[in-house]
């Protein structure tokens, strides 16, 4: 049973360190991903993995913000 609870406990925590983030890009998008997007210099585009853990690159000059994601903002472009 304190296994059961450890687990539970540790997983509750894991989960509240995993911070999501919006792309905001030039033509309105808002593209929300797990890790927060890493520019590479070398290449021109930011770096950034999604829910399921894939690797996306999106180019430097189309994303206007990066900013932590908020479920306030989802209600808003959901229209509740």
């Amino acid at each position: 049973m304190k296994r059961i609870a450890s687990s539970l406990l540790g997983a509750c925590l894991l989960t509240g360190c995993a911070h999501h983030y919006d792309l905001v890009l030039t033509n309105g998008v808002h593209v929300t991903n797990v890790t927060k997007p890493v520019l590479d210099r070398n290449n021109s585009v930011y770096v950034y993995k999604d829910v399921a853990g894939n690797e996306h690159y999106t180019p430097s000059g189309r994303v206007i913000e990066i900013k932590p994601h908020s479920h306030k903002d989802e209600q808003y472009f959901n229209g509740h």
